[in-house]
Parts: C-alpha cells; sequence; structure tokens
C-alpha cells in the first residue's frame, strides 16, 4: 500500500494510458468490424442486383424467344393465307379471261351474222411479235381450210395458211407474206394492203399499188375489196395514218390495223367460200 501511495501519480498515469490504450484499441476494432460490415453489406446488396439485373435478361431473353415463336407461327399462318387468296385470284382471273374470251366470239358471231363461221382460241404463237403466225383450236374436222379469213375484234386478221385435224396455223396481216386486195371505205380508190418488214414491229401495215386516181386521205377506213379472191368484200382492214409516195412516183399509205393483235386472244374463222370470178361487160 506504501508503494502504491509513494508511485500514485505513475500509478494513475499508467491507468490514463491503459485506458486510452484500451479505448483506442476498441474504436479501432469497433472501425474495422463496421468497414467489414459495410462492405459485406456492399457485396451483398449489388450482388443481389446483379443476380437480379441477371435474372431479368434472361427472362427477357425467354420472352424474346418466346415472341419470335409467335410471331413466325404467324407469318407462316399469314403467308398460307396470302397463298390461298392468290390462288383465288388466279382463279378468278383465269375465269374472268375466259368469260372475255367467249364475250368477244359471241360478239364476232353477232356482227358477222351472214356469213358461215366457226370460233375458235389462239393456243400458241410462234414468237412475240405481232407479225408471228399463231396456232388455233379448230382444224380440219371443224371443216377449216387453208385461205379462209380469219376475223377478230375490230376486223380482217389474216388468213388460215396450214390446217391440221384439230388445229390450224394463222398467218396475220402483219406478216411479210401476207397481201390482201383493199379499197378506201369513202371513195372506193383501191390498192393492195401487206405486210411490210419495216413496219411490222410498230404494228403497221402498208398500202401499195394505189390507184393513180384514187381519192385517199389520212383517216380514211380501208376494207376489203370486192375483187378480193378470198377475202369477203367489206371486211374491215384499219385506217390511213399516213402518205407518201416513193422515188419512182408510186404511192404508197401507212395503215394502222383496226385489230390489236397485241391483245388478240379468240377469233372467228369465216367457212364460205369467197372466190372472185371476173365478169365482163
Amino acid at each position: 500500500m506504501e508503494f502504491l501511495h509513494k508511485h500514485k501519480k505513475f500509478f494513475i498515469l499508467g491507468l490514463m494510458i491503459l485506458s486510452f490504450g484500451l479505448m483506442a484499441f476498441t474504436g479501432r476494432a469497433n472501425y474495422e468490424q463496421g468497414v467489414i460490415r459495410s462492405s459485406v453489406g456492399f457485396v451483398l446488396s449489388n450482388g443481389q442486383v446483379l443476380f437480379a439485373n441477371i435474372g431479368n435478361w434472361f427472362a427477357d431473353r425467354f420472352e424474346f424467344l418466346r415472341n419470335m415463336n409467335d410471331l413466325h407461327a404467324e407469318n407462316t399462318r399469314l403467308q398460307e393465307e396470302v397463298n390461298r387468296l392468290q390462288t383465288d385470284l388466279d382463279r378468278l382471273l383465269y375465269l374472268e379471261e375466259e368469260n372475255r374470251m367467249l364475250a368477244e366470239i359471241m360478239d364476232l358471231y353477232r356482227h358477222y351474222a351472214d356469213y358461215d363461221t366457226v370460233g375458235a382460241n389462239i393456243v400458241a404463237r410462234a414468237g412475240n411479235n405481232w407479225h408471228d403466225t399463231f396456232t388455233i383450236d379448230r382444224g380440219s374436222n371443224d371443216n377449216i381450210s387453208v385461205n379462209m379469213a380469219v376475223l377478230a375484234p375490230g376486223g380482217l386478221a389474216g388468213r388460215v395458211s396450214s390446217v391440221g385435224f384439230n388445229y390450224a396455223v394463222v398467218m396475220p396481216l402483219l406478216e411479210d407474206n401476207s397481201a390482201v386486195a383493199a379499197q378506201g371505205l369513202r371513195t372506193g380508190g383501191w390498192g393492195v394492203v401487206q405486210g411490210d418488214i419495216n413496219l411490222s414491229s410498230q404494228g403497221l401495215l402498208r398500202m401499195n399499188y394505189i390507184d393513180a386516181d384514187a381519192d385517199l386521205a389520212i383517216g380514211d377506213e380501208i376494207i376489203t375489196s370486192q375483187t378480193s379472191a378470198i377475202f369477203p368484200p367489206g371486211i374491215r382492214i384499219g385506217e390511213i395514218t399516213e402518205l407518201g409516195q416513193t422515188a419512182g412516183g408510186m404511192r404508197y399509205a401507212v395503215v394502222r390495223p383496226s385489230v390489236d393483235f397485241g391483245q388478240l386472244s379468240a377469233v372467228l374463222i369465216i367457212t364460205d367460200d369467197f372466190e372472185f370470178e371476173f365478169v365482163s361487160e
């Protein structure tokens, strides 16, 4: 006790140092525990957010894939519906074309009711040009023969050039070797309408050997002549669009056909015999 009383100041100082030391140690421990707790809390909280975001990302991807599958199925269904509608449209267009062809043939029958005729459909073409020959679905079994006149909506289309049992080939007016005796409806001025290699690509005809005294003008309607050897008279051929004269002084005319050869699908064959017999006075 005497020792403590003698060294009381040192003892008190030591206790104070020890107290401050304990306080410092305790504060540091608490600080370190706080730091650890904060770090763990930070990691855990951010980990939760990270895993939540990953889960949401996978959920979004699965939803996206599911929607894509739904869209693919819907697209397949719509494509099938479009195909069905296209098939129906093609069928309707085919029937419409059939009706149009029948209507054209009936109109031809009515227009040329004074002649013995046979209707036919064009089933093939020799090429893509207006002046190319074409094949019809009528032949010798329908009493079709070579050089019979072939009519179409608008007027004269050509003549039969060859015949099979159930088909025939038609030479259109635009073909280079085609020729028909013709005359002007207004005045009777005559000439020969022919296919021309330089005009046929434009869908035009040339009228040659025009009578020197023929009164013809642009806009005149040209018809088959009464002097034609194979074509009945009065069938419309076309309209004059140009008049000219060759270097040798021969008159000629450019004629636009009354038949639309680009849209031709049905024709009418006149089976009457129109051989011309010249009778002298």
